[in-house]
């Protein structure tokens, strides 16, 4: 193929090939997410599993330190699985809006939006199944989790901002 049936990087089609490529790990995250939403990530499965894995590493403790320990995994799955979600929104959304900076308020908004639709349905699913509940508590938590990767990119970015901006010849955007 010669080089000039390539798109330019000007080129419409381009961006679109760009901006599509960005949003394929996003969509794949909100897959995966829709299968921990299934029986096979139950409570009763993962605890099996988890009961399997400390008893390897500790041996034996008690039921009581295991519920604790398996509420405390779940809910930090919540956590950081809807965090994992809402930094690789803002990513997407970043490719598909350009601009010229590396954090805009209007994509970690739109991260957090698209985290909290995801969050909403998979516990609208999750009351379909029988041995799942439906929480408003775990959708508070992951909006937590994509909060708080939200605070962290624009923390990172805003420091890289104002230090690229010091320097006379840098770009905002790398």
């Amino acid at each position: 193929m010669s080089s000039s049936a390539l798109p330019k990087p000007s080129s419409a089609l381009f961006r679109l090939r760009r901006t599509l490529l960005a949003w394929i790990p996003t969509f794949l995250w909100v897959a995966t997410i829709a299968t921990f939403s299934t029986d096979l990530f139950s409570s009763a499965h993962t605890g099996q599993i988890l009961l399997k894995i400390v008893h390897a590493i500790y041996g034996r403790i008690s039921e009581h330190s295991f519920i604790l320990l398996h509420a405390c995994v779940r809910k930090a799955a919540h956590f950081s699985v809807y965090g994992i979600l809402s930094g690789l929104a803002f990513y997407s959304w970043r490719a598909s809006l350009p601009g010229r900076l590396r954090w805009t308020f209007k994509w970690s908004g739109l991260a957090l939006a698209l985290t909290l639709l995801t969050a909403s349905f998979d516990e609208f699913h999750q009351s379909f199944i029988p041995s799942r509940t439906a929480s408003l508590q775990d959708v508070l938590l992951d909006m937590m989790g994509a909060m708080f990767v939200q605070i962290l990119i624009a923390s990172f970015t805003s420091t890289q901002q104002s230090r690229n901006s010091t320097h006379p010849h840098s770009t905002l955007r790398k």
